[in-house]
């Protein structure tokens, strides 16, 4: 046996036997204190009985027994069993009785279990002056779950909450630190690489704890790949900017030396300033997946944002015979951040649909407020992707495998995985999605950026921002 599934056992047979142990307890103490009530009450029944009895024969006692048969008082029914062995009032006589009669000291019939039967006590007995003999047999009026309201209210609630308190405390020993592993193993998921499960989980000797080491070590490992390639792409991206520099100025002094090899020298500067962008990308990427990247968060209006984005979007789009068209609300749209690396990931967005949009196609820019976030919708007119790629696409350095997918075949995958790390930095939501399918094809495709608004609050008639 497993030791969690020992720890499981051990703790609901405790728990069992506990109940147990305290159910007998108690009932035992309630029947003690119930046979001692009964005999009481059976002795004042009986008085009352003989006294009737002796007052009128056996008319009056019958009196006296259908009138005590009705009260709702009474917390012990009695029998008066003649030597026929019948009721005086034709009741029906528990199985469990005496026979009469009997030498027997069993008094009382319960109609419950035997083994609450044994209540020793004299039966009491009433002769008549006609020499008639009646046999006093005490019958519990409660039967079934009645018996329950011979229990007091202060038990039965305590008996409740203490059950209920050790039901809680055993579901949470064990719900508690698979929760605390599916937490962590989320939080790995989304890339939060500094999640760790608690010492207190780690430090359990059962199939748990085991677990919980086993998570701990893993992410340790993954960690550590992840931070050693990050580290090395910071390297190497600085390694490769010197060479890059020496290229250029040589590129330069052959330009002014020879006219002839102008055009080489443009086209070599042009491949290095490609690379420049690269490699300002990839640091990026590095910087923002690490957590290096300390957010400089201000009260921004994003409609302004977007129009400087635009506006050198747009002379980009009229050099590539592409055209470039937006709809911005008149309201303005409120939100916090960093201005910088907003301006960033919005400019990624916009060129990553122009690079991928047919030449004389548009690329359209809409803008609007949407369940208080901020919406901005990209859409071009270029190649979707398969549905089961649309996530991937923010992924740094992916491309799709799909058969005549182009949307990544000439992209380095960095400028969207950018745009998707500092928008989820703000709190926000990036999407893409195909406009209409055929296949995987669509004849659109649109990625859909969000950012939650600032709180506004009214004052004086007039919208105020709340820090």
């Amino acid at each position: 046996m497993s030791k969690l599934a020992l720890r499981i056992f051990v703790s609901f047979f405790v728990a069992l036997m506990v109940t147990g142990v305290g159910t007998i307890t108690v009932t035992s103490w309630l029947i003690a204190e119930r046979k001692e009530a009964a005999a009481a009450d059976l002795l004042v029944a009986a008085q009352e009985a003989a006294n009737a009895l002796a007052d009128g024969g056996v008319s009056s006692l019958r009196a006296w027994a259908e009138r005590r048969s009705v009260e709702s008082s009474v917390s012990l029914d009695v029998l008066i069993i003649d030597e026929n062995g019948k009721d005086l009032l034709g009741r029906t006589r528990p199985n469990s009785s005496p026979e009469f009669p009997a030498d027997t000291d069993d008094v009382f019939a319960y109609d419950f279990p035997a083994v609450f039967l044994n209540l020793p006590t004299e039966s009491p007995e009433l002769i008549s002056d006609e020499g008639e003999v009646f046999r006093l047999i005490a019958v519990n009026p409660r039967t079934g779950f009645g018996v329950l309201r011979d229990i007091p209210v202060p038990l039965l609630t305590l008996s409740f909450f203490v059950t209920a308190l050790v039901s809680f405390l055993l579901a949470r020993s064990i719900t508690r630190p698979i929760i605390e592993l599916q937490k962590t193993t989320e939080d790995l998921a989304i890339g939060k690489l500094d999640s760790r499960v608690s010492k207190t989980a780690q430090s359990r000797r059962d199939e748990i704890g085991q677990l919980a080491r086993s998570l701990n070590s893993m992410a340790n490992q993954i960690s550590s790949l992840i931070k050693g390639q990050q580290q090395l792409l910071r390297d190497i991206s600085h390694e490769v900017r010197s060479p890059l520099t020496r290229i250029r100025l040589a590129s330069g002094l052959l330009a002014q030396r020879d006219a002839a090899a102008a055009t080489t020298a443009a086209r070599i500067d042009g491949e290095i300033a490609r690379l420049d962008e690269l490699i300002d990308k990839i640091l990026d990427v590095s910087r923002l997946e690490s957590g290096a990247v300390s957010w400089r968060p201000e009260p921004l209006e994003l409609c302004s944002i977007l129009e400087r984005v635009l506006a050198d979007a747009g002379f980009e789009a009229e050099q590539l015979g592409k055209v470039l068209s937006s709809r911005l609300p008149d309201s303005p749209l409120d939100i916090v951040g960093d201005r910088h690396w907003i301006q960033s990931a919005v400019e990624n967005v916009i060129r990553n649909a122009l690079k991928h949009t047919p030449h004389g196609a548009s690329v359209e820019i809409l803008v609007d407020e949407h369940e208080r976030f901020a919406r901005v919708r990209v859409r071009d007119s270029g190649a979707g992707l398969p549905v089961e790629d649309l996530a991937k696409i923010f992924e740094p350095f992916y491309r799709s495998a799909a058969n005549g997918s182009e949307r990544t075949d000439t992209s380095t995958g960095l400028g969207l995985a950018i745009a998707a790390q500092v928008i989820r930095g703000h709190r926000g939501r990036i999407e893409a999605r195909n406009l209409s399918h055929e296949g995987f094809r669509s004849s659109g495709f649109e990625v859909c950026m969000q950012w939650p608004l600032k709180e506004k609050t009214i004052t004086d008639s007039r919208t105020a921002i709340a820090p």
